[in-house]
């Protein structure tokens, strides 16, 4: 009982801090969008993407590999076992942060890349992912330190934001306050360390098992910051930064929403990794549902709202984006389902290959796909490729990992959900304009629609429907 507590408390912490990282966009975002405009923007994005694709080579997927092994040595080993795995594991990070800085700052100011000057304004992110350390507390299930931290760092940024940057020649005062905000996000969990380890150790965590995580688990990383990252320079190298600003602020508000749902996976993976084959197969229909559940409620609701919120959010300048943000919305449904048979179960239960194999498909599936739809296509044509990449690596997640449930058991009640869904989303569209303000219009049309969807849940019998019951309850005795 306590520890189904505990797991309820991290996945309440980490919504919070996910839903917060959420209403921080929503306070920049349209401020920036207006401040820098499109092609401004369009710089930032292809410039904070190459960065987020380098910072792949600094972590190592340590943060993957971290926070399963500390899940179990926490469960199973010694105070000294966790020492050593922790000061064990942060030594790769450490040098391969590093190694790719220095890689870095010497092509960049040798070669002068483009935007190579705010290229190297990036460098405190790329030490900010050398220095993480934030897989340890997730490993010891010690989300509210994480939550808090985080929180205060994000608070910092933004009011930086708001009173540096006032035209588009701020961009550099804007990328120099992420970057060095991000990386004092990394510095503040180092204060608490010694509370949890002892002193360094001399060696590497069991080298060559480590060593083989890493190259498995570093080329999947790879393959999905190809398609989630160097979409955008890709885009960029074809068409201009403007549409490069329509494509990744098409995306914003479904990475935001994803932020939220995918954080159930964050939780979820270090229990899955201690816990038995059936109590896993349990888990994982639960957490399916849930997902599902989450992904397309909050799926309908922004597409019936996606031609009045263009405007409202992020301007009259950005309205040609409309039809590319209605349709990235289904990456809310698609990538949460994937990341329950993915991050909860392939990577919880050390299967590295089959984490892997999905994604390499699709990096070298995108990279196909938008070298030919982007050039004749734009930013349409990129929507079009990463589209039918989630919709690939979904199955292939699906599948290769069948062999350890049912899929009529754990699949029985999903294509109720998409039933409801289209009902929900049909409705959203239907609805006239009820209230002259836009905001407010928004506002009650998805309260509406959220009121329809659960009340067309409840007459389709769903199993997790008890499960809402059960919480409600808890909440109201409480």
């Amino acid at each position: 009982m306590i520890i189904v507590k505990k797991t309820l408390l991290n996945i309440v912490y980490n919504a919070i801090y996910q839903v917060f990282l959420v209403l921080v966009p929503l306070i920049t975002v349209p401020y920036l969008s207006r401040v820098l405009g499109p092609k401004t923007y369009g710089i930032y994005s292809s410039v904070n993407n190459t960065t987020q694709f380098l910072m792949v080579f600094c972590a190592l997927s340590i943060s993957y590999i971290g926070m399963r092994t500390i899940s179990r040595v926490r469960v199973t080993g010694s105070p000294q076992d966790l020492t050593e795995a922790f000061w064990g594991l942060w030594y790769f990070e450490a040098i391969a942060g590093l190694i790719t800085i220095v890689l870095v700052v010497a092509i960049s100011t040798i070669f002068k890349l483009q935007y190579w000057n705010y290229l190297l304004l990036m460098v405190p992110y790329l030490i900010s992912a050398q220095i993480d350390i934030s897989w340890f507390f997730q490993g010891l299930a010690d989300f509210g330190r994480v939550v808090l931290k985080n929180t205060l760092v994000k608070l910092s940024s933004v009011v930086l934001i708001l009173t540096l940057v006032k035209k588009p020649g701020d961009l550099w005062k804007y990328l120099l306050i992420m970057s060095i905000t991000t990386m004092m996000g990394s510095v503040v969990f180092w204060f608490d360390i010694r509370r949890y380890v002892g002193r360094p150790v001399k060696h590497f965590y069991k080298y060559r098992e480590t060593v083989r995580a890493i190259i498995t688990l570093l080329i999947p990383q790879i393959a999905t910051q190809i398609y989630t990252s160097l979409d955008k320079p890709l885009l960029g190298y074809f068409q201009s930064s403007t549409q490069v600003s329509y494509y990744d602020n098409a995306q914003k508000i479904s990475n935001m929403v994803l932020g939220v749902i995918t954080s159930i996976s964050l939780v979820i993976m270090p229990k899955m990794a201690s816990e038995g084959a059936e109590q896993q197969k349990q888990v994982m229909k639960k957490s399916l549902e849930a997902t599902t559940f989450l992904g397309t409620l909050f799926a309908v609701i922004i597409m019936a709202n996606t031609k009045e919120f263009i405007p409202f959010f992020f301007g009259q300048k950005y309205v040609p984006m409309t039809a590319l943000m209605f349709f990235f919305t289904l990456t809310i449904i698609m990538i949460p389902m994937g990341g329950v048979f993915a991050n909860q179960f392939a990577l919880a239960n050390r299967r590295d290959k089959d984490y892997a194999i999905p994604v390499i498909i699709g990096a070298v599936l995108e990279i196909i796909l938008s070298s030919v739809l982007d050039y004749f296509y734009a930013a349409a044509g990129a929507m079009v490729a990463i589209l039918i990449t989630e919709f690939v690596v979904l199955v292939l997640r699906i599948w290769i990992v069948r062999d350890a449930y049912d899929f009529k058991t754990v699949f029985a009640d999903i294509p109720k959900y998409f039933l409801v869904a289209i009902a929900t989303l049909a409705l959203g569209m239907l609805m006239p304009q009820l209230i002259s303000s836009a905001f407010l219009n928004m506002m009650l049309k998805s309260i509406i629609m959220g009121v329809v969807y659960l009340a067309l849940m409840f007459m389709m019998k769903l199993d997790f429907n008890q499960d809402i019951l059960a919480l409600v309850r808890k909440i109201i005795r409480k």
